[in-house]
């Protein structure tokens, strides 16, 4: 029995077999001995196929490539109406719909496909009078089902990333709490600074952050895929650089430059006719944007922008574009998730020309326009708002002659 007490078990089931070999052995004690250590020998074996098998077990599930799909969607309908001397009868309702179907395969990964259709009018200024104050919540598909996303983006080492769409650039804003189309400003100009909108919609973007709190962005976009394959200097192509810094939770700041090369014009879709420069001739561009916004406390966000275009029209001579804004924010005013927005801005101006190039006879427009714009977003619960706003233009098109006009919209929003 001396050998059996003075030997430590290395498994519970040990006890039972060692009093079985007792048992079985009691005047025996040498043969006992060589039996146990045979099982221990065997259990050690056995411990160790179990423990591989855990291990690949664990690598199988952390190497295993499990989709994961979602849907999200959003309902949009406005009531629109508009003021002045120089408008028709504008009453409008409009509405669009959205599905968007997210895919990752890693994880890390993200693919996104939507689909929207919607019908919306435009306002019916006498003369077409300018293109500002465009709404920025509605999209006109006449209710034919189209294409709204189609994007992939999936990362590159810890401090990268790669965004490739066939519907739009991936561009920071710049402009928290009012760039959300849903609850956020009710128009166009409100929600970034137009020089945005100049880049095209197939292509690709790369993301990198060498440091923290800086995040740098390039990226090329066509107007379709086959101009994309042609190179930079085609027609209707825009590249573009952008970078933003956040120093501290309050504070960001960001500049993005846009080169754009274009068939015939530099729209924005915001502004005066002639800031669009509408020649009918090759246009290259070059803009600038630098923004900022600041929270110095909960309740206040503060933010603008200003933007520069140089336009090179081809035969003919340079244009000079610029806009501006100051923005207001107040969340969670009168309620949890609520948001009073304010604006006040200068929409893109054709500001000079060079000597002996006019658009439409003039090398500027005349006068100044201003937009301004407020609304506030009533967050009924976590699925539907509703916003009132107007939006104000003094001299509509940069021209004193045109009087005043004032945009009034109520926008229910629905997602989910």
């Amino acid at each position: 029995m001396f050998f059996i007490e003075n030997l430590a078990p290395l498994h519970p089931a040990q006890p039972i077999i060692a009093q079985s070999l007792i048992e079985r052995n009691s005047d025996t004690p040498f043969p006992l001995v060589s039996e146990l250590e045979e099982l221990l020998k065997e259990q050690a074996t056995i411990e160790l196929q179990v423990d591989d098998l855990e291990n690949r077990v664990s690598n199988l599930e952390d190497e295993q490539v499990s989709p994961i799909t979602t849907l999200s969607g959003e309902a949009v309908f406005g009531i629109s109406d508009v003021a002045g001397n120089d408008v028709n009868d504008n009453s409008r309702f409009d509405r669009s719909i959205e599905l968007v179907f997210g895919v990752s395969f890693t994880g890390d990964d993200q693919l996104e496909i939507g689909i929207e259709a919607g019908s919306a009018g435009e306002f019916n200024f006498n003369d077409e009078i300018t293109a500002e104050g465009q709404l920025s919540f509605l999209t006109d598909t006449e209710d034919n089902v189209e294409l709204s996303e189609l994007s992939y983006e999936f990362p590159i080492g810890d401090d990268g990333s790669v965004y490739i769409s066939t519907t739009g650039d991936d561009l920071e804003d710049f402009n928290p709490l009012l760039e959300d189309g849903l609850i956020g400003s009710i128009s166009e100009f409100g929600s970034e600074n137009p020089i945005h909108s100049l880049i095209e919609d197939v292509g690709i973007q790369i993301n990198y952050e060498p440091i923290d709190d800086v995040e740098i962005g390039i990226g090329y976009f066509a107007e379709s895929a086959s101009d994309a394959s042609t190179g930079l200097f085609d027609r209707n192509n825009s590249a573009f650089v952008q970078v933003g810094y956040e120093p501290s939770d309050e504070l960001l700041l960001g500049f993005t430059y846009v080169h754009t090369n274009n068939d015939s014009s530099l729209e924005t879709d915001t502004g005066s006719f002639r800031s669009q420069i509408d020649v009918e001739q090759p246009v290259i561009g070059n803009s600038y944007g630098l923004s900022s916004s600041w929270a110095p406390d909960d309740w206040l966000r503060v933010g603008g922008w200003v933007g520069y275009t140089n336009a090179r029209v081809i035969d003919e001579g340079d244009a000079y574009i610029l806009n501006y804004a100051l923005t207001l924010a107040f969340p969670d005013l009168g309620g949890e998730d609520n948001l009073l927005g304010i604006i006040v801005g200068q929409e893109p101006k054709l500001v000079g020309t060079s000597s002996g190039f006019t658009i439409d006879d003039r090398r500027s427009d005349p006068d100044t326009s201003f937009h301004i714009e407020a609304f506030y977003t009533h967050q009924l619960n976590d699925f539907l708002s509703i916003t009132p706003g107007f939006i104000w233009l003094t001299a509509p098109d940069h021209n004193n002659d045109n009087d005043d006009i004032v945009l009034f919209t109520v926008r229910t929003a629905f997602e989910f």
